[in-house]
Order: C-alpha cells, then sequence, then structure tokens
C-alpha cells in the first residue's frame, strides 16, 4: 500500500470525495484563482493536478492543468474558493480510477502508463504541501497564482 501510484490514487479519490456534496461554501469570502504552473520555464504535464490545503481548517480546492500549463481552482462544483492561506502542491497526470486493473496492466506493458515518479516535471518536493513550501494567500475576487518549479 506505499507504491506511489497507489498513494496518488488515493489523492484523486479523495479529492473526488471532497468535491461531491452540496455546492454550499463555508461562510465567508471568497475568490477565483487561476495560474500557470512551470518547471524551469516550461509547461507541466498536460493533467497535472494544484492541490490548495488551507491552513486554517485543510479545506480543499484543486485545479488540472491543460497543455500550457494554465489551471483553474474549483472547490466542489464551483469556482469559487473561500479566501484564507492555503499551502500548495502539485502533483503529476495519474491514471483514471476508472481503469481497472487489467487495462492499467496494459497501458503499463505498452509504455503508455506515466509513472509518477518518473515524471521530472514535478519534482518530488512539491507533490506535497509541508514539501514544497508553496503558499497562497487567497483575497476576495480574483487571483493569481503562478508556480515555476525548479530542481
Amino acid at each position: 500500500m506505499n507504491s506511489p501510484m497507489i498513494r496518488l490514487l488515493m489523492v484523486g479519490l479523495l479529492l473526488t470525495i471532497a468535491g461531491c456534496g452540496s455546492s454550499n461554501l463555508p461562510a465567508g469570502t471568497t475568490g477565483t484563482v487561476r495560474g500557470t504552473v512551470t518547471y524551469n520555464g516550461k509547461p507541466v504535464p498536460e493533467g497535472s493536478t494544484v492541490i490548495f490545503v488551507r491552513e486554517k481548517d485543510g479545506l480543499l480546492a484543486s485545479g488540472v492543468t491543460d497543455s500550457s500549463g494554465d489551471y483553474r481552482l474549483r472547490m466542489r462544483d464551483g469556482l469559487k474558493i473561500v479566501t484564507g492561506s492555503y499551502r500548495v502542491s502539485v502533483t503529476p497526470p495519474v491514471v483514471e480510477a476508472t481503469l481497472n486493473q487489467d487495462e492499467i496492466m496494459k497501458l503499463q506493458q505498452g509504455g503508455k502508463l506515466p509513472v509518477p515518479a518518473a515524471v521530472k516535471e514535478v519534482p518530488l518536493k512539491y507533490r506535497s504541501p509541508e514539501g514544497s513550501k508553496l503558499v497562497c494567500d487567497v483575497k476576495d475576487g480574483s487571483n493569481s497564482f503562478d508556480i515555476d518549479m525548479k530542481d
């Protein structure tokens, strides 16, 4: 249960669960967050996930990068994010949870399964909020938070 693939699939599952339920956000002001994620100035792989964890209470927001490295955060089923200080991490693309074990094995055998540990464009230190040391203070209104990861 300690393999990187299983941990990343669990993160995806937790984000999915966190996104379910009522669209009501906790009380307080909200803003939107968008930005670009790069590694040494180049866009990260499409499908990388940007995760914001509010320091005050662990509230989650996440976004997925496109081919340009651009992302927009979502919290539950909308683009509004509760304001506050967030710790930030970036994880590489993972296999969709809808694939069964046989499909995953076929992709892996064909060399088409991304191995998260081998995705050099997302250095290991950025894959956890504690390791990345990135913090974003989300304010009321529109916010921009670009991330340029370095080794």
